[in-house]
């Protein structure tokens, strides 16, 4: 989508209509998809023209895109967690902590809408998909592998290891029940949930080395 400088005279009043129109365009687009989606509703539902739509967007594949790179990064900001954070806690409750708040923003009704907007159109927008996917657990595996370099009990496993528990960490956390959520379904419970946090915390916790014993829960 279309940006203009500060200095445009008419900056301010542009910014609040691409606010508007990314908010309309989120609510289809979620709603609906792509292709149930006209830029006819998305203007009507921003209460813009359809001549001021297109000063904005250039198309739908333009306004697709921007939705979703603006869902991206409002994911990675929810989900974001200081590396550092956590680290006066036991290694197993810390982490147990993380796979908790992972799971809960992985089944949040935004999060799952997202995963059915852009699933469908991996296709005409393989860049976005990889976008989603970096957005939804990349940088949550990411995270964890920076924050296992943080702990002194596990720094000694060097980066590629790291690397490796944390990608198996959050293959612990993914269920079936993902399916279901994205077939309209109820997300997993919470029982399920904490069970899938400890075995999660439980699998690095293995690996942490004899001369560095965990102090862990799980």
């Amino acid at each position: 989508m279309k940006q203009w400088l500060e200095g445009h005279p008419k900056a301010k009043l542009m910014a609040r209509k691409r606010a508007a129109i990314l908010d309309a365009a989120h609510r289809q687009f979620m709603a609906h998809g792509f292709d149930g989606t006209t830029m006819e509703a998305v203007a009507a539902d921003a209460k813009v023209s359809i001549m001021t739509l297109y000063r904005h967007a250039d198309d739908k594949d333009d306004l697709f895109r921007a939705v979703v790179v603006q869902a991206c990064d409002r994911a990675v900001e929810a989900g974001w967690i200081d590396p550092g954070a956590g680290l006066t806690q036991p290694l197993g409750e810390a982490l147990q902590a993380r796979a908790m708040r992972f799971q809960a923003l992985l089944g949040d009704r935004e999060t799952v809408a997202l995963l059915r907007a852009v699933t469908v159109e991996t296709d005409r927008f393989p860049d976005l998909a990889d976008r989603t996917w970096h957005a939804l657990i990349g940088t949550h595996r990411d995270a964890v592998a920076a924050f296992l370099a943080f702990r002194e009990e596990t720094r000694s496993l060097g980066a590629e290891k790291r690397n490796r528990l944390a990608a198996a960490f959050f293959d612990r956390l993914v269920g079936t029940d993902m399916l279901v959520s994205l077939l309209g379904g109820h997300a997993a419970p919470s029982g399920l949930q904490e069970a899938r946090a400890r075995a999660a915390a439980a699998d690095i916790l293995a690996a942490v080395p004899p001369y560095a014993p965990s102090r862990g829960m799980v």
